[in-house]
């Protein structure tokens, strides 16, 4: 059986509509409770936020832009064709996020810690000066993060995921979703990850999924988006239910918040 690994990786990783839900939260909160129309995923890999967000209404638009063809192309394939006039309002952009600037939109995001891809302080600092750019004024750049003290050790996670379906339909039977973490250096904070899918059959995918990233943190990230320009920086942070050992699902507006084993954030920056 020929397994999909973008669809794997939607299944396991991908929470679009939960993500979409918080980002209007965000903005409405710094509009007088407006919302945006206008929305661009950088690093898109499958445009699953870009999709999700064109359904939501009809006045809604979004640009998907990643540097990987393949991967663009699965979007085009797989995705494209099963939003039906949604697919009209979605635009696929091949090209490096530092160099789209048009057309300026409302809020651009960078989700799954994509933007961790540029290691230097330049390289984070022209990318935030790109995205700034690209904004109207008043609009938003949000980017997630996570850390805490299993953030720079080696550790392997596993997580069951139920059955479920994919993009264009096709059932995606349950399987075993595994995040390694590989290597860390304290030096340089470069941090490579592997995501693996084990199979029902004893089969399994081994490294899927490779990245080769720098762990940015929490204040090294607001400081690069306020020397891009951007006129306030926040945090948001998921909050964690004691009772239930597991996160609460809600993300809160913090200025302070108590280390833990693991941790997920959103930096926002406001142009």
């Amino acid at each position: 059986m020929r397994r999909d690994r973008h669809a794997l990786y939607e299944a396991a990783v991908q929470g679009v509509e939960y993500d979409l839900d918080v980002f209007e939260r965000i903005y409405r909160r710094h509009h007088e409770g407006r919302t945006f129309t206008d929305l661009r995923e950088d690093f898109c890999g499958t445009a699953a936020i870009a999709g999700a967000w064109v359904t939501r209404r009809r006045s809604n638009h979004a640009w998907a832009v990643d540097i990987d063809h393949a991967t663009l192309e699965w979007a085009r394939t797989h995705r494209l064709p099963h939003l039906r006039e949604a697919g009209c309002r979605l635009r696929l952009v091949r090209g490096d996020v530092r160099e789209v600037t048009r057309p300026r939109v409302d809020l651009v995001c960078a989700m799954n810690f994509s933007y961790w891809v540029f290691k230097t302080r330049d390289q984070l600092l022209g990318y935030f000066r790109a995205v700034h750019g690209s904004l109207r004024p008043g609009g938003l750049v949000i980017a997630n993060a996570f850390g805490g003290t299993d953030a720079m050790k080696q550790l392997v996670e596993t997580r069951r995921i139920a059955t479920s379906t994919s993009a264009d339909g096709r059932l995606v039977p349950g399987f075993t979703y595994v995040w390694e973490h590989a290597s860390f250096n304290p030096i340089d904070h470069h941090l490579q990850c592997h995501i693996h899918f084990r199979f029902r059959d004893g089969t399994g995918m081994k490294r899927a999924f490779t990245y080769d990233w720098r762990l940015w943190t929490l204040p090294e990230v607001q400081e690069l988006m306020r020397e891009a320009g951007f006129r306030h920086t926040e945090v948001v942070v998921e909050g964690w239910d004691d009772k239930k050992d597991a996160p609460d699902d809600t993300y809160r507006l913090r200025r302070r918040f108590e280390n833990q084993e693991g941790w997920l954030a959103m930096i926002v920056g406001v142009r």
